[in-house]
């Protein structure tokens, strides 16, 4: 009768160990998924922000501020009433 209560022990024992070994590995994945999450939440709202600006630039596309704004930008457009002040560098 010893030897099955010793067996029993050993037996819980193993279970126990592989358990507590078990939800470790579990928590060790969990840790890594919630970081993974976390990183994709910021990647969402950046691609979201860059999306609200296109959006923005595409509703302006066409309006003579616009094609203002893009040849003063690009192509160093000025009026001819401005006066234009250049940087030596």
């Amino acid at each position: 009768m010893r030897k099955i209560f010793n067996l029993r022990n050993l037996i819980f024992v193993a279970l126990a160990a592989g358990l507590i070994a078990l939800i470790v590995s579990q928590q060790s994945i969990l840790d890594r998924n919630i970081e993974k999450n976390a990183s994709l939440k910021e990647s969402i709202q950046q691609v979201e922000e860059q999306i609200s600006e296109l959006e923005k630039e595409k509703s302006m596309m066409g309006t003579d501020e616009y094609i203002e704004d893009k040849a003063r930008e690009k192509l160093g457009y000025v009026k001819s009433d401005e006066t234009v002040f250049m940087k030596n560098e």
